[in-house]
């Protein structure tokens, strides 16, 4: 039920704990009663304690009632009808609260208090008759839940964003069961039904010995935990980026742990095809380099072979000269290749290593 200020109020209807025959018991029958207080009870019982009549005139209230809703003149206070002190509180609700009251059951609603200074207060309102049948008053016991509403919506709007982030969130038990997924977890590992994930094992879908001894070694020091992982074949590969943290409850007792699954294939594939660029660049210096080596020992080698060729009557020392240097320009071809060769099985390691 919506009010005009858009405030909720829920609504829980119940029988009461006891029959007509225990109503009815006397005080008197139990010496323990004897000699109490109830008008110091009345007057200190919850937040505030009012009483009105059916149509919600302000009838009585506890003393705390005035402070808890910011009167100081009790005789305002009760001018007052319970519109004006509760959100959302209709001549219809007010009805359903007396047909309630007459069948002996009570009302447990959750609304907002109205204060004076027009400020809301969530709080929890137990509503129940007297004792008299035939009487019109009835009991609103009040109750403030202000920072229980407050840490209420502070964890549902944790669980919103939990469940509706893009990672795969997900809370594990210390014998690493699934007791709770969210849609985007649902998603990866169940193909969206919940029942195939909530329930069941990690180790449906990672390593015993690769992944699940090694992640619960770590939460149980108290640690946390990631690593990456390849699922599937080299064709059709996908990276997982796995972390987890201990689950630790208020009391410092550790209960599980919190799993996030992110699928990084994405940045993978683009950090592999900048590694593959960088290869590519490495190799044409290189390959641009060995050109320059092997260019000069080639032209003297070609120089000389020609010289040769061309001269068939040159001297013995002339001869013996070039020679030498077709000799000396084949053992620098020889050196250029061996490195060559060296730097090839060196980029071709950095390869295996980078993609392992």
């Amino acid at each position: 039920m919506k009010t005009d200020n858009a405030r909720t109020l829920k609504i829980d209807i119940r029988a009461l704990g006891y029959d007509s025959g225990t109503r009815n018991r006397k005080s008197g029958e139990n010496p323990a009663f004897e000699g109490l207080d109830y008008r110091y009870m009345f007057e200190n019982s919850y937040d505030a304690v009012v009483v009105a009549g059916k149509a919600g005139n302000i009838q009585a209230c506890n003393e705390r009632a005035l402070s808890f809703f910011g009167y100081v003149d009790a005789a305002e206070f009760d001018k007052l009808t319970l519109h004006a002190l509760i959100a959302g509180m209709t001549d219809s609700l007010l009805g359903n609260v007396a047909a309630v009251v007459q069948e002996r059951r009570y009302m447990r609603m959750q609304a907002f208090a109205i204060r004076k200074d027009e400020t809301f207060c969530a709080v929890e309102i137990v509503v129940m008759g007297t004792r008299k049948e035939a009487s019109d008053a009835i009991c609103y016991m009040i109750r403030d839940i202000q920072a229980r509403h407050h840490a209420e919506q502070t964890l549902l709007s944790a669980f919103h964003a939990m469940d509706n982030t893009d990672s795969s969130i997900g809370i594990v038990d210390l014998d690493g069961k699934i007791t709770y997924a969210n849609r985007k977890m649902i998603s990866m590992l169940g193909d969206g039904d919940e029942s195939r994930v909530v329930g069941r094992q990690l180790a449906t879908w990672f390593d015993e010995e690769e992944v699940i001894k090694p992640m619960l070694e770590a939460v149980m020091k108290g640690e946390k935990w990631t690593t990456e992982m390849k699922v599937g074949e080299a064709g059709g590969a996908n990276y997982l980026r796995l972390s987890v943290v201990p689950d630790i409850n208020e009391d410092d007792q550790l209960l599980g742990m919190v799993i996030s699954v992110v699928d990084v294939t994405d940045r993978r594939r683009a950090e592999l095809a900048e590694y593959q660029l960088e290869r590519d660049r490495v190799m044409m210096e290189s390959l641009s380099e060995a050109c320059h080596a092997i260019g000069q020992p080639a032209t003297v080698l070609l120089t000389s072979i020609e010289v040769l060729k061309d001269t068939p009557n040159i001297d013995a020392e002339s001869r013996r000269q070039v020679e030498d240097m077709c000799y000396a320009a084949v053992l620098d071809l020889r050196q250029c290749l061996k490195d060559m060769n060296a730097a090839r099985m060196s980029v071709k390691g950095s390869m295996a290593g980078g993609h392992a």
